[in-house]
């Protein structure tokens, strides 16, 4: 591969996975130079007692400077010097605690994820900070960041006096920059950040005593400059002294972001079994059955998503791949159809309603194969379309805004994107490339480093493959069938 032009800049995203670090370098204009991987070389190991997992955290340093210098080594050869390395981003998910001294030196292992040892902790902070989570809409768990802190003040309270806490993604950054002294909203939000009000709130100490407010880093937002590559940072990975260090984020949020969406009211909708939308919201969306995950975004916007079982299983466990290509050209000489279904292969459903019951079902029931083939397409899109229904009632959006973004193995079927697009009365599009999580912490890097809005960035670094627009002529009749499938879901008592 040739040179890229020498004015052209390179962003850095890392993702740090469950297993192993994920390094991705990006042109300006959405080319992938080089990604890399490096697996972690100890995986994570019960503690002695029972509920705890515990990590050497410099584990995840070990890996990610590997990756890092694998990349930078396959960089030489396509950019012109280390001046085009821009800046670099890291995402990971939360729930991991590091303890470490003020210099960022960790005084235990990490304390990972899954571990639960938080349990008798957690209800003390639901209690405690019980207006706090009715702001934030949701509760703590055994799981979650505070809870363990709270283990750790009461467990070990020496070590705590001189202790101070950090996110996973706040390590890696403080190994590139030199401290692990910042964090962002959404990685803090189940460690007690306020994201409202974007600060460590007053009943961490004084209702909850523990002193922790101090021992936390500082909050900043996604896409920061919150510093530049160390001399140390450099001789162990090969990235230049000064490249900017950029706040990043969860996994899910750079992964959303990596998606294409971009404007308030878009969606990334991804089928697998089940079905995961994701969307941008102009507030904080409180769900009272507690199935939306909600993280901060910039400019006062949000990013949410939400699993619904219903999704694609239908098509193997009623049908197969096999067969979907042959009837998918069948079906969709008698879309629209009036046979309505509610394609759901499993008892139960977690999302735009929550049952335990809910069965799946085809209105009036038919044996002709095809039939039923396209009722489940058409079906699905139904479903969906109620999704966003729901979806932009709570965020108080009006429900024609916003594109789709569609992923996923049967985002490449033609037929199914127009349907889709037809029934939701949106434009579907599909995207070039299939980016992820470390793709979206490359966005991030951008962002804080060149374009300043995610809007912008998406723009200059993602690109449409196909756009599905719809069809105008089959509006009148999609919507009565809307209705009418509406009407049955009541009619089961699924919808009121």
């Amino acid at each position: 591969m040739s040179q890229i032009p020498i004015h052209d800049a390179v962003f850095i995203g890392v993702h740090l996975a469950a297993n192993s670090t994920h390094v991705s370098a990006v042109t300006e204009h959405g080319t992938i130079l080089a990604e890399t991987k490096s697996a972690y070389t100890a995986t994570s190991s019960p503690n002695t007692v029972k509920g705890q997992l515990e990590l050497n955290p410099e584990i995840w340093w070990d890996a990610t400077r590997q990756a890092l210098g694998q990349m930078v080594n396959q960089l030489r050869t396509k950019v012109a010097g280390p001046n085009q390395l821009k800046a670099i981003s890291v995402c990971s998910d939360p729930g991991a605690v590091l303890t470490v001294n003020r210099k960022g030196i960790p005084l235990l292992p990490a304390i990972l994820a899954e571990d639960t040892r938080g349990i008798d902790y957690a209800k003390s902070l639901n209690y405690h900070g019980q207006e706090h989570c009715a702001k934030m809409g949701f509760q703590f768990q055994a799981v979650s960041p505070l809870a363990k802190i709270a283990w750790i003040k009461e467990n070990q309270p020496e070590l705590y006096e001189n202790a101070c806490f950090v996110h996973q993604t706040d390590f890696i950054i403080g190994k590139l920059k030199g401290i692990p002294d910042v964090t962002e909203y959404s990685l803090a939000m189940k460690t007690g950040c306020d994201m409202i009000d974007e600060c460590w709130p007053d009943w961490l100490d004084y209702d909850m005593h523990l002193g922790v407010r101090e021992r936390l880093p500082r909050l900043v937002p996604l896409g920061e400059k919150v510093g530049t590559i160390s001399q140390n940072a450099s001789s162990s990975t090969g990235l230049p002294v000064g490249m900017t260090v950029i706040m990043g984020t969860t996994s899910a949020t750079a992964q959303f972001l990596a998606s294409g969406a971009r404007k308030l009211g878009d969606f990334n909708t991804v089928f697998h079994n089940g079905t995961t939308i994701s969307g941008i919201s102009p507030k904080m969306i409180h769900d009272s059955q507690g199935q939306i995950q909600i993280f901060k975004l910039l400019d006062h916007a949000w990013f949410f998503s939400v699993e619904s079982k219903t999704g694609a299983e239908w098509i193997n466990d009623w049908f197969s791949e096999k067969t979907f290509q042959e009837l998918e050209v069948l079906a969709q000489t008698l879309l629209p159809t009036t046979y309505l279904a509610y394609p759901n292969v499993k008892k139960g459903e977690t999302f735009p309603f929550v049952s335990g019951s809910a069965e799946g079902f085809i209105s009036p029931a038919t044996d002709n194969q095809t039939v039923q083939f396209a009722s489940c397409l058409q079906g699905t899109a139904m479903f969906e379309r109620y999704c966003y229904q729901k979806l932009n009632k709570l965020a108080e959006m009006k429900e024609d805004r916003g594109d789709i973004y569609s992923g996923g193995e049967w985002s490449s079927s033609d037929s199914w994107m127009q349907c889709r697009a037809d029934v939701t009365g949106r434009v579907n599009r599909r995207m070039v490339g299939r980016g992820g999580a470390a793709f979206g912490a490359a966005m991030i890097a951008a962002m804080g480093g060149v374009f300043h809005s995610l809007e912008d960035t998406a723009e200059a670094m993602l690109s449409t493959e196909t756009m599905f627009f719809p069809n105008s002529e089959h509006a009148a009749q999609y919507s009565e069938l809307y209705t009418n499938f509406c009407r049955l879901m009541e009619e089961q008592g699924y919808i009121a």
